[in-house]
């Protein structure tokens, strides 16, 4: 039985022309709505130069961003993909590789249909795409966004993406660094965001440093996003700050769904549950990181790279952030945010606590933030980078391409 594919249709296109923009084949399997990965892809497929390059996208089945797709005037086909496991579950594990070839031909049977030039693959665990560019002996980028841990499963991942990528990019040094199998195939290209969400010039309504003091944390809640250090940290910084008030927003990760509610557990336990809004999944990020004063993210483990704190800087908040992994190159320490060790609930206390004493601080930690991130992580800057590189990858591997 083939896979079901739900499909719009292809518009009609001059094939043979010879000036003919690239046709790019992206491909997703995840499905949510407020993943960075989700939503740095959206950006780029929908920002592209259609007079250059012809999207078309491939996504799971039931994709919230489907629409947003075809809004914009992609085609898009859907395909009931399932991710691979690292953990011994046996059921998952046997729906992963009894679909995992059918998958896979009918991705390949999709380049062959679109007669794409090239193929996109969206983080380190999409297999079926990358099989499938082989397959369809086409080119293939293999964008890695995770910082993979050092186990026999995820060293095979690695070997599998230099073996099978014409280019890999990764959106930080640190992914990179884990790519050396791939050699001088590996191109960082740092994320960026849609500034026009954002003002261009430093806040400077006293209320948002003086006297509301709201403090965001926006993402996925999982352990390890690290919302629960943020909880523990929060007597300390009520009973130094009283008018304090902290938002948690997003929503819980579908495979973690006891986490969420053990933040609010946590938070009624330690007396603090009144000065915490937990907000769900929220589509006005920008405006809550407007009248936002510090923006905290306090991950676990390392982050790839850590799109909510160039949010947040844009925004003008003042930043904390885990000194691990994507912050690095994000964050000045002491002069566009300040850094913390990870998992340490008492620095992150102290330095939350410290900002909030100290309002002229966070609005020059806020301004020189958001200058930092006009600089080097605009939209524009992300989109010039990925065009460069797909047109390099077509015209070396497709120089007779008509």
């Amino acid at each position: 039985m083939s896979p079901d594919v739900s499909m719009t249709d292809v518009a009609e296109t001059d094939f043979e022309s010879p000036s003919r923009p690239i046709r790019i084949a992206f491909c997703h399997f995840t499905s949510d709505v407020c993943g960075g990965s989700d939503r740095s892809l959206l950006d780029l497929v929908t920002h592209l130069d259609r007079d250059k390059f012809t999207p078309f996208v491939v996504l799971k089945t039931g994709d919230p961003l489907a629409p947003v797709y075809r809004a914009a005037g992609c085609t898009v086909a859907e395909i009931p993909f399932v991710p691979p496991r690292r953990a011994l579950e046996w059921g998952k594990l046997f729906r992963f590789f009894a679909s995992f070839w059918p998958h896979v031909f009918c991705v390949a049977w999709l380049l062959r249909r679109w007669r794409i030039d090239l193929i996109h693959v969206n983080t380190i665990n999409n297999l079926q795409g990358s099989f499938a560019a082989k397959l369809a002996l086409k080119p293939l980028v293999w964008h890695v966004r995770e910082l993979v841990p050092q186990s026999r499963a995820d060293a095979l991942l690695r070997r599998l993406v230099a073996f099978l990528a014409t280019r890999v990019v990764a959106n930080s040094p640190a992914v990179a660094e884990t790519l050396h199998a791939s050699g001088d195939r590996v191109r960082t290209i740092l994320n960026g965001i849609d500034l026009c969400d954002y003002p261009e010039e430093a806040p400077t309504d006293p209320q948002r440093f003086e006297t509301e003091l709201l403090v965001v944390c926006v993402g996925r809640q999982e352990p390890w996003k690290g919302q629960h250090v943020l909880v523990e940290a929060l007597p300390a910084l009520f009973e130094a700050h009283p008018k304090a008030r902290v938002w948690l927003v997003g929503g819980g990760a579908v495979n973690k769904p006891d986490y969420a509610p053990g933040l609010v557990a946590r938070c009624e336990a330690l007396g603090v549950a009144e000065r915490v809004t937990f907000t769900g999944i929220r589509d006005d990020v920008p405006d809550i990181l407007r009248q936002a004063a510090i923006l905290v993210l306090p991950s676990v483990t390392p982050e790839p790279f850590g799109r909510t704190l160039v949010e947040g800087m844009a925004a003008g908040c003042a930043v904390v952030a885990t000194a691990a992994g994507g912050p690095l190159v994000i964050v000045e320490d002491q002069v566009s945010g300040l850094l913390v060790p990870p998992d340490d609930s008492e620095a992150l206390a102290a330095s939350l606590v410290a900002l909030l004493d100290e309002p002229e601080r966070m609005r020059r930690l806020g301004s020189a933030g958001q200058a930092r991130a006009q600089a080097h992580f605009s939209l524009d800057r992300l989109v010039d980078e990925m065009a460069d590189l797909f047109t390099d990858v077509y015209t070396t591997r497709c120089p007779k391409a008509t």
